[in-house]
């Protein structure tokens, strides 16, 4: 399963395309969840603001998923949008309570986004075709969070061999997922780190 947390999101990889890529999947869902609380103006010029945030911010974390995190963004430019119109205090609540609602059902529906889910079944299908000692201690490390002198002990295998073991899936990722590597990198960095 990817995971994902990643900090300074285009930082490493300052790649204009993934960058489209990702404005052109979320911004219109991003849009018209914005459009149910502030106008169309509005809502296009928070999409924007968000998006350039995204780009230019070096301290944002994704601890969850890009998804809540881009509409968490969203839903807080709404409610900043809204106090600054000085709404009647009766409409705020009740666009506040609405959000949250919208918030709520988001999560419980645990929608994953199109890029991350391809991302995810492409990653699973690589790591399928791994040998299976390979296999094994690479999901150890990466995704159980095992030190290598762990892993070695629970095999009874040298350190070594474990690292060998990792370097070998490291390079059949890099090498069967090279389309997708700005990607990986940008959502599942913590698989490269030494």
């Amino acid at each position: 399963m990817v995971q994902i947390g990643n900090k300074g999101l285009f930082t490493t990889t300052r790649n204009p395309e993934l960058f489209d890529d990702l404005f052109r999947q979320y911004s219109k869902p991003l849009f018209y969840y914005a459009a149910k609380f502030v106008d169309d103006e509005a809502a296009r010029d928070i999409v924007q603001d968000v998006f350039a945030k995204l780009w230019s911010d070096q301290t944002i974390t994704i601890r969850q998923s890009l998804n809540a995190l881009l509409f968490t963004m969203v839903r807080n430019s709404c409610l900043q949008q809204l106090e600054k119109q000085k709404v009647r205090n009766k409409y705020f609540e009740s666009a506040k309570l609405k959000l949250q609602e919208e918030e709520l059902r988001f999560y419980m529906e645990e929608k994953t986004s199109l890029l991350e889910q391809e991302l995810e079944n492409k990653l699973n299908e690589v790591l399928g075709n791994l040998p299976d000692r390979c296999r094994q201690v690479f999901t150890m490390s990466r995704f159980e969070n095992k030190k290598n002198k762990e892993i070695a002990a629970e095999l009874d295998i040298s350190i070594k061999a474990v690292e060998k073991q990792i370097t070998k899936a490291l390079a059949t990722i890099r090498t069967e997922m090279k389309d997708y590597l700005p990607l990986l990198l940008f959502l599942s960095g913590h698989l490269f780190e030494n």
